[in-house]
């Protein structure tokens, strides 16, 4: 197999806030492709402004695309809120990355989050 078809991984570091979108705290969790892939074992993360160690990896990825990462609020009493997309651009091995949240207006005027992430080969 060719270096350029090799299957690719990224592995998400950290989450940055900066500015969460209630008082005090937010209840996040973090999904692909309709898929809630953070945290495991429980409904969200009470995230306070600062950074929080994340060690997911999203694997089989094929060079060359685009995910979206969804960073959404949990709520008790009514639907959850989408608070923005992390779009990741898999290209090459390499990282670590910093990418923005692009925030869901219709959602949040306020909050501000980043990812660090990281790509990498999958191990044959």
């Amino acid at each position: 197999m060719m270096a350029d078809e090799r299957k690719l991984f990224i592995k998400i570091l950290e989450l940055n806030c900066f500015v969460t979108d209630e008082i005090g705290f937010d209840e996040l969790y973090l999904v692909v492709n309709e898929e809630k892939i953070w945290p495991q074992n429980q409904l969200f993360k009470s995230i306070n402004p600062g950074s929080t160690t994340i060690d997911v990896k999203i694997s089989d990825l094929i060079p060359h695309i685009k995910i979206d990462l969804e960073v959404w609020d949990y709520d008790y009493l009514s639907s959850n809120d989408l608070l923005g997309t992390v779009p990741l651009y898999i290209d090459e091995p390499g990282g670590p990355y910093t990418t923005d949240m692009i925030p869901n207006h219709e959602e949040t005027e306020q909050a501000k989050y980043s990812i660090v992430w990281e790509i990498d080969y999958m191990s044959a």
